[in-house]
């Protein structure tokens, strides 16, 4: 019997920007000068920086009553495109808890002051969300594909094992991975000398960007990507219907690389066959729901917030 779980999407990590007048802007940043230099807090230290995308960024570390301990709020104002919006907010929802939700809320109303703050969920725009989900357990082996995409990248470990795949370029506005979360982890711990015994862990992230809208319409609007993904059980790699210089540029740098050199009849006809033969759903991605995600967000909603006049 076929389970009836949904597989929950988690956003680990958002980025929002926001418009401001000009004659605000100034103070906006003396707002976080004086975040930073001021002696009158003990529970996060700031780091000032000059970036390609912007002028100032501003890295919050703020100390919070979790597992993690923390959780990082990346400020940057004075974009060097001057078609992007004034400021620009990222943060992981994951990282915050009750108490990092208080914290964040209060370093925007100091940042923006209260009526902006309010605003950011229902007036700023989305520039980036990166959705994951985890299946804890083994998964079979299997190579991952997206539609549309004319590139792909595999990375080996030093035994040759896959530890993950890559659809799209850096400048995809849709780019999945899926790796080996397990591994990961493991190499973080020997770094802390730790010997901890994990379970198996793989993750499948999709990083979507430019969204142009808020988060008050992420629920209706998010394209849920993960739809466009399929698998394939590596067991293809011995089947002789397959050429053999494919089947290496598959193995060197995956399915959507390796499609994308052959010829549109081939391509479709080695499609059909791998749908027809080797489709697997190692994520469930058949039942998703981004609830985990949105409720992450909701302690950004405000019940007080008042829309804009609209300009005459």
């Amino acid at each position: 019997m076929k389970s009836k779980r949904k597989t929950g999407v988690i956003f680990d990590k958002v980025g929002v920007t926001l418009p401001v007048v000009k004659s605000i802007r100034p103070t906006i940043k003396d707002n976080l000068i004086n975040l930073m230099v001021s002696n009158d807090h003990d529970d996060y230290m700031v780091r000032h920086y000059k970036g390609q995308r912007y002028g100032n960024i501003f890295d919050f570390r703020v100390s919070v009553d979790t597992k993690i301990g923390y959780f990082n709020l990346k400020v940057s104002i004075y974009p060097r495109c001057k078609a992007h919006n004034f400021i620009r907010f990222e943060f992981n929802p994951t990282k915050l808890g009750t108490d990092g939700e208080l914290k964040l809320r209060r370093l925007l109303i100091k940042i923006l002051g209260m009526k902006m703050a309010r605003a950011i969920y229902y007036e700023g725009r989305l520039t980036r969300v990166d959705t994951t989900i985890d299946r804890h357990g083994a998964v079979d082996n299997c190579y991952m594909y997206m539609k549309a995409a004319n590139c792909s990248k595999i990375i080996r470990g030093t035994d040759g094992e896959i530890e993950s795949q890559i659809c799209g370029s850096n400048r995809s506005n849709i780019r999945p991975t899926l790796y080996d979360k397990t591994k990961e982890r493991a190499r973080r711990d020997r770094n802390r000398g730790d010997d901890v015994e994990r379970v198996s862990q793989f993750r499948l992230e999709i990083v979507v960007r430019d969204l142009r809208f808020p988060m008050a319409d992420i629920h209706d609007k998010l394209d849920l990507s993960f739809k466009k993904l399929s698998f394939f059980l590596d067991d293809f790699l011995d089947d002789e219907y397959f050429d053999g210089d494919f089947l290496a540029a598959v193995q060197a740098d995956g399915l959507n690389a390796a499609l994308s050199g052959l010829s549109r009849n081939d391509r479709t006809r080695y499609l059909r066959r791998l749908q027809q033969q080797y489709a697997c759903d190692a994520f469930n991605l058949r039942r998703l729901t981004i609830k985990p995600g949105v409720d992450s967000l909701m302690f950004l909603k405000s019940t007080k917030y008042v829309p804009r006049a609209a300009a005459p």
